[in-house]
């Protein structure tokens, strides 16, 4: 990519950025933005067809830098305290852009993004556990992982006994796991 587009870009979800710490997405004008991008309307629109187009493209980075962060996700079964662990610090490490391009309207679809993100990888990795029933006990682990993390991420010293606790219940919610011929 052209470095001129990528510095318009960076510049682009940098005000955003600014201006998400500050006001909900539906308060956010492209002429504002704009502005504090040092770019013209037309500008941002070569880039975003709006406001929300470009808070999906960050979404998704977001998550990206989450997922790969997370380690052997593939071996989430065999070790669901490693899992919790990694969710957790991968959490914690975004936790600035997660409040900011998450907050207000787009929390749910933060969590609803990462759980179709990690189902998608675990699927694509062991194929016949794809099923209803094991889409309900993944949603559920996910799910709850990741709601019970992001309420207490704002602790300031991560407690082994919470994400013990974690692990131990996810490592029996795992056991419903089951084949999909079954």
């Amino acid at each position: 990519m052209d470095l001129r587009i990528q510095k318009t870009r960076a510049a682009i979800k940098s005000a955003f950025l600014e201006l998400r710490r500050k006001k909900p997405i539906e308060k956010i004008t492209v002429t504002e933005l704009a502005k504090l991008a040092e770019i013209n309307k037309a500008t941002f629109y070569l880039h975003y067809s709006d406001i929300y187009s470009l808070a999906d493209e960050m979404e998704d980075e977001v998550i990206d830098d989450i997922l790969s962060e997370i380690q052997g996700l593939n071996k989430f079964f065999d070790d669901p305290r490693k899992y919790t662990a990694e969710m957790r610090r991968a959490l914690l490490n975004n936790l600035s852009t997660l409040n900011s391009v998450f907050s207000g309207s787009r929390y749910s679809g933060f969590a609803e993004k990462i759980e179709e993100r990690i189902k998608a990888r675990l699927y694509a990795e062991f194929p016949n556990l794809k099923s209803r029933r094991n889409d309900i006990v993944l949603s559920f682990i996910i799910q709850g992982t990741f709601h019970t993390i992001a309420t207490s991420a704002g602790k300031e010293v991560p407690d082994s006994e919470d994400l013990e606790t974690i692990a131990r219940l996810t490592d029996h919610i795992i056991t419903e796991l089951k084949p999909a011929d079954e």
